[in-house]
């Protein structure tokens, strides 16, 4: 539990400095969907992607400035924290200093390699889940791979992403260390360019969350007038499983002009196969997923979402859609 109090301990701390300045913020975000698999379909309610954080700096000098961010998950419709042990859990945060070099610091929350998953979201945190597709849909008991796609979830390591390096280049890279004496520590690392017309990453990432695992990552976008293009291509695997997984997720983002506020569409389609040398494990999937947001300002939303999960071998078809709400401050 130790790992889990060090972020929000350290925000604590620069929040308390002199001349420190502190933002509280949040989302309250809220859907109803309906759920259809082989076993019938229901009908529920998800507020979990609500959150509220603290964050802030304070200038240690004209070059350097001490920065924390600490955030909270709540669940609107449920009225409970996600928790630990029934500890409220700082998914996300950090503390660190901030200068010309870049930032480094002392993180729970999100890898390199996972932050890449932004590439493939039309809002913040939307709804769609797209662990199935990068790993997570393998139905042979007993077979896991890393996904990179929690990126709610909670890591705890030492953080460093560089400033600009020129030509719009910026490097991501931190290490994950073994949260116990059989853990395996890890490194994740992310590159990116970004130019007027496009934006693409490469990622890379072992033992991150699983051990004896590893997950490579190539994603970006073309910006074509008002449309966004773009796709994502991943290599994910279980050494302890001799078990490998290829995974493809296109994408576009388009505006609509159906009302007097704007409107943003984005259209995903996704391949994923995995198999291991042993061929007792061969399964292909699909998936497609419409996100739709009605942004009446910058901080109120309408949304609307539909996904559908195929694995070609087996049972297991997923089809999920719905309607939500997403309010910031």
């Amino acid at each position: 539990m130790k790992a889990l109090w060090t972020v929000p301990v350290l925000a604590l701390g620069v929040a308390s400095a002199p001349h420190a300045a502190t933002t509280i913020y949040g989302t309250a975000n809220a859907n109803t969907f309906v759920l259809n698999q082989d076993a019938g379909t229901s009908m529920g309610i998800d507020g979990s992607l609500s959150h509220f954080g603290f964050r802030g700096d304070s200038d240690i000098d004209s070059s350097i400035s001490a920065v924390f961010d600490a955030r909270f998950y709540a669940d609107i419709v449920e009225g409970e924290f996600n928790s630990a042990a029934g500890v409220p859990q700082a998914l996300r945060g950090h503390a660190g200093l901030e200068g010309d070099f870049g930032t480094i610091r002392i993180f729970g929350g999100p890898t390199p390699l996972t932050k890449t998953q932004n590439y493939l979201n039309l809002m913040d945190e939307d709804p769609i889940n797209f662990s199935l597709i990068l790993g997570d849909g393998i139905l042979t008991p007993g077979a896991t791979l890393p996904t990179g796609a929690k990126y709610k979830g909670y890591n705890s390591g030492i953080n460093f992403t560089s400033a600009d390096l020129g030509n719009g280049l910026s490097f991501d890279g931190a290490v994950l260390p073994a949260q116990n004496p059989n853990g395996e520590t890890g490194i994740s690392l992310a590159a990116t360019m970004a130019q007027q017309a496009f934006s693409v990453s490469g990622a890379f990432e072992v033992n991150g969350g699983n051990t004896n695992t590893q997950v490579f990552r190539l994603v970006g976008e073309y910006y074509l007038n008002e449309i966004t293009v773009g796709g994502l291509l991943q290599f994910a695997g279980n050494g302890d499983q001799d078990l490998n997984g290829t995974s493809f997720v296109g994408f576009a983002e388009l505006p609509l002009d159906i009302t007097r506020w704007q409107n943003r569409l984005r259209l995903t389609g996704g391949y994923s196969a995995q198999e291991n040398d042993a061929e007792t494990i061969e399964e292909t999937q699909l998936m497609f997923a419409g996100m739709h947001e009605i942004r009446f300002s910058n901080q109120v939303s309408a949304y609307n979402f539909a996904e559908v999960f195929l694995p070609e071998e087996s049972e297991g078809n997923t089809t999920r859609f719905g309607t939500g709400l997403r309010v910031r401050f």
